[in-house]
């Protein structure tokens, strides 16, 4: 572990944080060329079709007005509650990243969560 998250704290849980969140724009779905896609995104496909065009509803807003495409809070996440709207839907990349792991701190460092000294 490198020096500055060495001097952050043990994160036991994502409750009140979600700065994971907040650069990513879209879930960050992934498919597999000439295959089937990540198993949550085809299962989003099946049984939440609103969940799918409200992304590429979105995407293709933005892509229209020059907004960025990355950068920004994912699309699925509330500030109020700093969770996901549709956690159960999560991409894998969600679904494995780690709870107080090295991006973890890092992503709360650069939010100013939990800074160490």
């Amino acid at each position: 572990m490198n020096p500055v998250t060495a001097a952050l704290p043990v994160i036991e849980s994502c409750d009140g944080c979600g700065v994971c969140c907040l650069v990513v724009t879209h879930p960050p779905y992934y498919s597999v060329f000439q295959e089937f896609g990540e198993e949550a995104w085809e299962r989003l496909k099946r049984e939440r079709r609103d969940l799918v065009i409200e992304i590429a509803v979105d995407y293709r807003r933005r892509h229209d007005a020059g907004e960025p495409l990355s950068g920004t809070p994912c699309l699925w996440y509330d500030p109020a509650t700093r969770r996901c709207r549709h956690y159960e839907y999560r991409p894998l990349a969600c679904r494995e990243f780690e709870v107080g792991s090295e991006d973890c701190l890092d992503a709360r460092r650069r939010a100013g969560i939990d800074v160490g000294e």
